[in-house]
This record gives C-alpha cells, structure tokens and sequence, in this order.
C-alpha cells in the first residue's frame, strides 16, 4: 500500500514539475533614476538607470526595454547589466541595472515612458512582466543656442572636414566632389550626434552615404567618433556655392556655448568637352599610307618567319643536341643527383661525366686524391661490403666536382675516362642497372 502512495506521489511531481518550471518568480521590484536629475541641457546626455530587484533570488536576468520619449532620443548605453543586492526592510534583494542614454532634442518637459521588463525563467521563457514608473525632466535652451539645428552637449566636441579631389580642380559637367566630415565627442556616442542637413543649389545633386560609427569605450567612458561623407555631382556648367555646416554645442565644463564651423566651397564647372569628329571617307582616303604601310610591315614580318622558321628550328634543336651532350651538362647533372645522396644515380651520372672530360683535362682530376676517395666510397657502397654512401658524402662530391675547371670539347665523346677505371665486376654492374631501372 505505502509502495503505491509514493508511486502516486512522485508521477504527481513529475506531471508538475513543467507547470512549476514556467511558474513566474516573485513579483520584481522595479526603479527607475537618472542623473544629473536637474540643470539638463538640449542634446545632454541623461543616464537612465533602471534597476530590476527580486526578493530572495533572481531566476535569471530579465529583458528591458525602454519606449523612445518624444523630443528625445534613448539609446542602451552599455551591451552588459550591472549585478546589484540590496537590502529593503527585512527582505534581501537581487538584481540587476540596466544603463540607457536619453539625448533630448527640443526645450521643455521630457517624459521618459516606463521600463518594459520581461520576466524569465531559469530556461530562459518568458514567464511574465512587469513595469517601471515613467520620469520627467526638464530640458532648458541655453542662450546662443539654435536648437533648429544638430546640438551637442559635451565637455570636448572636435569637428573636421575634407574635400576630395581639391576644390581648385577642374570640374566639367558629371564631374563630382567629395565632402569627409568626422566629428568627436567626449561622453557623447556617435549615435548622439544628430544627421547633418545637406542642401545644394539648382543644379547639382546631393548623395549622403550611411553614417561610420566608431566609439571608443574605457572603463565607462565613451569618446563617439562618427564619420559622415557626402557626394555632390554637377550637372549643369556654372559657378557652385557649397554651403557651410555648423556644428554648435554646449561646452559642459564651461556653462557656454560654443559653435565648430566647417567652410563651404565655391566650385566652377565648365561644360562637357565635345567628342571630337568622326573622319569621314576624304579623311581616310587621304590617310591610306599610314593605315597601309603598318599592315605591309607585320604582312613582310610573318612571312620571313615562314621562310626561315625552318632553318631556325633546326639550327636550335643543333645547339641544343651539342650542349646535352657537354661536359658542362654532365657537370651540372652529376652535381644535383649528388646532392640527392642516390648512390646508383650517382653513380650513373659519374661515368658520363667521366666519358665527356677532355683528354687533356683529366691530370686536375687525378691528382684530386679527395675525389679518388669518394669514387672508391661509392663503388664500394654498391659493389661491395662494409662501406655506405650518404647525402652529405654526395654534397661533398658535388663540391669537388664542381671546383675541377677541366677543359672540354664538343661533339659526341669516346669513352676517355680520365681516372682509374670504374671497374666493379661486370655482373655486378649489371645487376645495379637492372635494378635502378
């Protein structure tokens, strides 16, 4: 009896153990703040602190989302919430804090709506919900501020501008020049920075690329770098006018306003140069030399190629027979099959070395007591016993063989070998030819 009551018990908690998992946690506490809380400028970045605190333990961090706020502008500050205990009453908390930016772009009261926060479970499925209160602020204009137009507010704003290609070139209809803005700013994101407004006169065509967003984030503190270009193509000849921009701001160390400028330009297009003539049948008629002779000249080339290519062909494969049938040629053959340290290919390339040395050059060879050596070595090591041939004696032998400046002569030799005879036992010799081949 007891054995089925605790087989009912433990199929009840399994059948309960999903409904228990997407069960939602204790209701959160949510607060929101923001700093500075007073004296807020337009285009002042505002931090929006929202923290989310759960009584006891937080199953896992939940989602925040904060509404955009008309007149302003929210931005998630940091990517990574902020862990964060606190203790309220008798009641220990947990939590974390999530950090927004809210840039206001207009004077007057600001309403920042409430938090949106989704509640999850350990599994990560949204488990419920829960709301902040909403903030107000008051933003003020300072004096000598436009606020029609794109406003900062940092403690250092650096603008710059380029121009590509220079001003002072030549321009013609369809031609197009280049405008590179950058803009920095200390605690301000790119993304803070409002758009440029970029006009033009009759006439030419304005096209603003995406902006480049390259912040610079250390420990906190964010320097915003953003990089604006934009293309102005001409379409009609005239003297152009590119306006100026401004880029005024409020410099928060010193309480005033200040005003980046960045010059315009004056560009002169001419119009589009005339495509030049076609000639006509006079024309060519009376060019024909100049079309004709070239053609004479390639035709003339082609066929003396065709007369003497033979003589020529033959004349090379000559030359080439000759100097494959060289001492140089066995030279240098001999000299890279050593190196490989093959003792049979050495071997070979050694005996038509030999066969092609001049019979006047082999008095070097044979007082070369080094070289007699190393030919004994090598005949040893695959004719007879006891002895063996590596790559560093087939180096070695490379090298001798390469400062013996024997002379030579031409044509198909006799066999001449100008050293003792290679005379292994002819069976021998034979055996290690079938075998290599």
């Amino acid at each position: 009896m007891m054995r089925r009551v605790a087989a009912v018990v433990v199929a009840l908690a399994m059948a309960m153990a999903p409904a228990l998992a997407q069960a939602p946690a204790a209701t959160p506490l949510v607060r929101s703040t923001i700093a500075p809380s007073d004296g807020i400028v337009i285009g002042q970045p505002v931090q929006l602190h929202v923290e989310v605190l759960f009584p006891g333990e937080m199953p896992r961090p939940p989602l925040v989302k904060v509404p955009e706020s008309p007149g302003a502008q929210t931005l998630r500050f940091e990517t990574q919430a902020i862990t964060i205990r606190d203790r309220i009453g008798d009641q220990d908390y947990v939590g974390q804090r999530f950090e927004f930016v809210i840039f206001p772009r207009r004077g007057g009261d600001i309403a920042v709506p409430a938090a949106d926060v989704t509640l999850l479970d350990r599994a990560g499925h949204p488990v419920g919900s829960a709301t902040g209160s909403p903030i107000h602020f008051s933003v003020t204009v300072p004096p000598g501020i436009d606020p029609s137009g794109p406003v900062l507010a940092a403690s250092d704003v650096r603008v710059s501008e380029t121009w590509s290609p220079d001003p002072a070139s030549p321009f013609r209809v369809g031609s197009a020049i280049t405008r590179t803005i950058q803009r920095k700013a200390s605690n301000v994101p790119a993304l803070g920075m409002a758009d440029f407004r970029f006009t033009a006169p009759e006439g030419v065509r304005v096209y603003a690329d995406p902006p480049v967003i390259d912040d610079k984030v250390d420990r906190g503190s964010v320097q915003g770098f953003r990089t604006d270009k934009v293309t102005y193509v001409f379409e009609k000849p005239g003297s152009y006018v590119l306006p100026a921009l401004s880029q005024p701001w409020w410099d928060t160390d010193d309480r005033q306003a200040r005003t980046e400028t960045l010059a315009g330009i004056t560009v002169k297009v001419s119009a589009a140069t005339a495509a030049p003539p076609q000639p006509g049948w006079r024309d060519a008629v009376e060019d024909w030399p100049k079309l004709v002779m070239p053609m004479l000249g390639a035709a003339l080339g082609l066929l003396l190629c065709v007369v003497f290519w033979p003589r020529l062909n033959a004349l090379w494969r000559r030359r080439r027979q000759r100097h494959l049938a060289s001492e140089a040629f066995a030279r240098k053959t001999l000299r890279r099959i050593a190196r490989t340290g093959d003792a049979l290919a050495t071997y070979r390339a050694l005996v038509t070395w030999l066969e092609r040395l001049a019979s006047n050059g082999d008095d070097a060879a044979r007082r070369d007591s080094r070289l007699h050596s190393l030919i004994g070595q090598l005949e040893r090591s695959l004719f007879g016993t006891g002895s063996s041939w590596s790559k560093q004696n087939g180096a070695e032998l490379a090298e001798l063989v390469a400062r013996l400046h024997t002379p030579r002569r031409s044509g198909h030799l006799q066999p001449s070998p100008p050293l003792p005879p290679l005379n292994p036992p002819e069976s021998s010799r034979h055996l290690a030819m079938q075998e290599a081949s």
